[in-house]
């Protein structure tokens, strides 16, 4: 018993010193990206998505990446990508998590080694659809392919949604601007703006 609380206090000790990490994760069309990206340039942070780290190191999609070489080898690309983010994060970051990387231990058990403040974007599955669907009908590539089976996107939802709830903050984004979920955010985790942008 001993053991287990020096070894909490290590870890405890570990994160204080590290540079704060928001990393926001949600179901696909919530928004982490555009809600990240305001809520770094509110706080002048630095701003990562991982599935944009992702697509350039495989120099291809996220989309392509599944169709050509499946998810296993996605996750496995996931993983290795928020793995070098989070060790070579210098100043305080604000990340955009993939909709699946809270999903997987070892990416939840990175983040907490962090010490990252991990915050749920909310938004009823049925909103979330009809944005899918409506992205879809405005561009060539059906960037999200899943929406077109509706069964299957809400039976998704609903597998991942018991992760999503584990994370330290959950912010319900129905009706809200996007700068309005950035201050409840900033408000919630007490975070403090930093002099300059880093990074």
């Amino acid at each position: 018993m001993r053991t287990v609380f020096l070894m909490a206090r290590r870890l405890q000790t570990a994160a204080a010193t590290l540079p704060p990490i928001v990393a926001l994760t949600g179901f696909m069309a919530v928004g982490k990206s555009t809600v990240g990206h305001v809520l770094a340039k509110a706080l002048h942070w630095r701003f990562l998505d991982l599935d944009c780290e992702i697509e350039c190191r495989c120099h291809q999609p996220i989309r392509e990446i599944f169709r050509t070489h499946g998810e296993l080898y996605f996750r496995r690309m996931e993983s290795g990508a928020l793995r070098w983010v989070l060790q070579h994060t210098s100043g305080p970051t604000v990340i955009a998590l993939g909709g699946g990387t809270f999903v997987l231990r070892r990416n939840a058990n990175a983040l907490q080694r962090q010490g990252a403040h991990v915050v749920f974007l909310e938004l009823a599955v049925e909103e979330l659809l009809d944005r899918c669907r409506c992205a879809a009908d405005h561009t060539d590539a059906n960037m999200r392919p899943l929406a077109t089976d509706g069964e299957r996107f809400c039976a998704l939802y609903m597998q991942r949604l018991l992760f999503y709830r584990k994370a330290e903050l959950t912010v319900h984004t129905h009706g809200k601007t996007v700068e309005k979920v950035a201050k409840e955010i900033v408000a919630a985790l007490h975070l403090t703006a930093t002099a300059s942008r880093h990074r």
